[in-house]
């Protein structure tokens, strides 16, 4: 097993230190931040993205009261309260706790969305929480107009198309496909039965399905994780096959497994791709007990549900007419 994963963090910061890190980008000499570990962290997020953050507040350390007499509190205390309500603030609005670890782009995607300005978390008109003047100096807000692609690593449009090229003959020439099986059920839900047709733009699925409606027989084999349909994917990164998309993560993994617990199979089962999609379609009447967990519910961001809670209708199409026809 791999060791780069999100329970093995790469960096820890202070939560308020990732405003810092973009008002530091954005040309403002902000106080959350060293500007060599401004540099130093900015060189690994625009280099590597499956670098993983975790972010990190010291609020739940306070001494009991008792501790200090009538005053009730430290003078260090005293001091530390606007950056422990920067980092409580900063940990609200992304709906997130102290310790929790993420990638990279999650993060910055995230934090773009969720907090649009520093000012009214670093700074306040009110006496004794002005805070910090940098705040109100735009550096923050030009950096998140660029996006996320300022902070973090993107790969090129050159580069993806050269990953499909490479991909697609692969695809048509490989003896065996290789797909995690979540992804046989979002070809379903595109493909509609027939509705939908052409290149999909950030996967090779078309191209898999392609070569299945055309050579039925050929073995199929479940892997977890990244396959053949992610190469050219905007969230793939090639140098260690991780996906790092915000919209994959870990919910990815657990549809993945799902899947193979409710087929009766595991990680690396090979199956002929007609009695692969006869299993799937039998087992696994509706997205929703797999890309809405059987229940609907959305827990968090990281949860969300694919589609609708109900199931999408694209795969059920899909469905009908393989039962009909035997084929799709």
């Amino acid at each position: 097993m791999r060791q780069d994963t999100l329970d093995s963090p790469i960096i820890s910061l202070q939560a308020r230190q990732l405003l810092g890190l973009i008002c530091r980008k954005g040309g403002a000499d902000c106080p959350l931040l060293l500007p060599e570990d401004a540099k130093r962290i900015s060189a690994q997020l625009r280099s590597d993205p499956t670098v993983t953050l975790q972010l990190l507040s010291s609020a739940e350390g306070l001494s009991h009261y008792t501790e200090f007499g009538e005053k009730g509190c430290s003078t260090e205390a005293t001091c530390s309260a606007h950056d422990r309500k920067r980092d409580l603030d900063v940990l609200q609005r992304l709906g997130l706790v102290p310790g929790d670890t993420r990638r990279a782009r999650y993060l910055i995607e995230l934090l773009f969305e969720r907090i649009p300005t520093p000012d009214g978390i670093c700074a306040f008109a009110t006496e004794k929480w002005q805070g910090c003047p940098l705040a109100r100096s735009g550096a923050y807000e030009s950096v998140k107009k660029e996006g996320w692609q300022a902070v973090v690593y993107a790969r090129s449009e050159e580069e993806m198309a050269l990953y499909r090229k490479r991909n697609v003959e692969a695809i048509e020439t490989s003896p065996r496909l290789y797909i995690r099986p979540h992804h046989l059920m979002c070809f379903c839900c595109w493909f509609a039965g027939g509705e939908g047709q052409g290149l999909r733009p950030n996967d090779t699925l078309s191209e898999i399905f392609q070569r299945i409606r055309q050579e039925p027989d050929v073995p199929v084999v479940l892997v977890e994780g990244s396959c053949m349909a992610c190469e050219c994917c905007d969230g793939f990164h090639p140098e260690t096959g991780r996906c790092v998309h915000p919209g994959g993560l870990i919910r990815d993994f657990k549809k993945d497994l799902d899947c193979f617990q409710r087929l009766g199979l595991l990680p690396g089962a090979v199956l002929p791709a007609q009695e692969l999609l006869s299993l799937l379609f039998e087992r696994i009447p509706s997205t929703r007990l797999i890309c809405a967990y059987g229940d609907g519910i959305v827990r968090s961001q990281e949860w969300a549900i694919c589609s609708s809670p109900e199931g999408n209708p694209g795969y059920e199409k899909t469905r009908a007419v393989f039962l009909r026809d035997g084929k799709i």
